[in-house]
């Protein structure tokens, strides 16, 4: 659990020094904002063609810590090259690289995490605040270090924290997603069960004869929309109203601290009264702080209103991550954690980006929220609707939906059977099974 998390805290620090600053690190090399939205959102493209197979290659061919460091090693090569004096189109295409590489790390490690968790939906929080936490810090500190140095610092210290992630990965347990909570083998319905991939690898078993999670992804499209286009042009907002890398570092490291209490309180929720309320209420108050940062003018009330924007994005996460477990089961954990995030961070980056490059020279940024905003509280409507009332017990090698009723597994005793129970009724025996941007 040690390298767990510290593989938590390695990824917060590497967004803090990179992801954070990417938008204005862009206009310091003479990009203008729409070019920086359309670099992001091809950056979008690359991570969301490059996801689905990262999944891929962690659940069959190499596991979940060997790909964490096919994917942090050549994303450090590649940010320490922006270091040399390059024009645009190499700069734009290292970025675009990086994201197909080091993007999936949230998704890999998120995948290692809630297969090795006894009860996913209330340790995940607990786990998933590391990363928040360090990024939350992290990065005030950088925005003071960048007010000195420039941008031209946060690559290197980037490909640092990449270097450490890998480090980290290399000490990781091997985690049997096919082992229960009392350690026995819960192996031999998935030895006969066969399994069948499709023309897209595990991507096609996942999504075959699951309606609800394609209507759910649409959900997590929408909403994510308003998170990836609010990562990028609140940035580009903050720095045409004055603000320095200090003003930047400050709204994210206070956006990203508002996740820590956001993902134990959003955890306790989910157990206590499901997935579609906590859902629900998060998707709202993005739409609503997007929406008041078309009418912001004060750097001061958007740094304010990212503290809000953090809580809720807390809820977002930890409700798909439960929910995407859930709907899956357990041989499918890397695939459905990045199926999630090559949609809500890769294909909603995209439409967010390049729709938002193209609304802020029609009419500037107050359009470009409006827009967020909207698409937000739609893809919360589609969410909810589609996302299960609370979390279902998976067994390695069940494919099919449980009746939402008390179960127990026949290869526990009593004394340790996994139950599933209605929200708001947690017993000592429950063992429900599981279920990564600021903005």
């Amino acid at each position: 659990m040690r390298w767990i998390r510290l593989l938590y805290l390695g990824g917060g620090a590497y967004y803090a020094a990179w992801g954070a600053f990417v938008p204005v690190i862009l206009v310091s090399r003479g990009f203008d904002p729409p070019l920086v939205a359309l670099t992001s959102s091809l950056s979008a493209l690359a991570f969301w063609l490059a996801l689905p197979a990262w999944g891929h290659l962690s659940d069959v061919i190499v596991g979940t810590k060997r790909a964490i460091q096919l994917a942090s090693v050549p994303a450090a090569v590649l940010l320490i090259a922006l270091e040399l004096p390059l024009p645009a189109l190499p700069i734009a295409l290292l970025c675009v690289g990086a994201s197909a590489t080091a993007g999936s790390l949230g998704a890999l490690t998120d995948a290692h995490a809630v297969a090795g968790l006894a009860d996913p939906s209330r340790e995940y929080g607990r786990l998933r605040m590391l990363g928040s936490l360090s990024a939350g810090i992290l990065v005030i500190g950088f925005g003071f270090l960048y007010d000195r140095t420039g941008y031209m610092a946060p690559p290197l210290v980037g490909a640092a924290s990449l270097l450490a992630v890998a480090s980290f990965a290399f000490r990781l347990p091997v985690a049997n997603p096919d082992r229960g909570r009392s350690g026995r083998a819960d192996r031999p319905v998935e030895e006969v069960a066969p399994v069948g991939y499709g023309r897209f690898g595990s991507l096609s078993e996942a999504l075959h004869g699951r309606p609800r999670l394609v209507a759910l992804l649409l959900g997590c499209l929408g909403i994510f929309i308003g998170i990836m286009g609010g990562g990028t042009f609140v940035a580009l907002r903050l720095q045409a109203l004055g603000g320095g890398p200090s003003t930047i570092g400050l709204a994210t490291g206070l956006g990203a601290s508002a996740e820590v209490p956001g993902m134990v309180l959003a955890s306790w929720l989910v157990v206590r009264y499901g997935v579609r309320p906590v859902l629900g209420v998060s998707a709202l108050g993005l739409a609503l702080v997007f929406g008041s940062w078309a009418i912001a003018t004060d750097p001061l009330v958007i740094t304010a209103t990212k503290m809000v924007a953090g809580l809720m994005f807390a809820g977002v996460t930890v409700a798909f991550v439960i929910t995407m477990t859930s709907i899956l089961p357990q041989r499918l954990v890397s695939t459905g954690q990045t199926l999630y995030q090559s949609v809500g961070f890769g294909a909603a980056a995209i439409l967010s980006n390049f729709v938002g490059a193209f609304l802020y020279k029609l009419g500037g940024a107050e359009t470009v929220f409006v827009f967020l905003a909207a698409a937000t509280a739609a893809g919360g409507v589609v969410a909810v609707l589609a996302a299960p009332a609370y979390g279902r017990v998976r067994r390695a090698g069940t494919d099919s939906e449980p009746e939402p009723v008390s179960v127990q597994a026949t290869l526990e005793p009593p004394a340790i059977a996994a139950v599933e129970t209605a929200p708001g009724t947690a017993t000592p025996g429950n063992a429900a099974a599981p279920a990564t941007v600021d903005v």
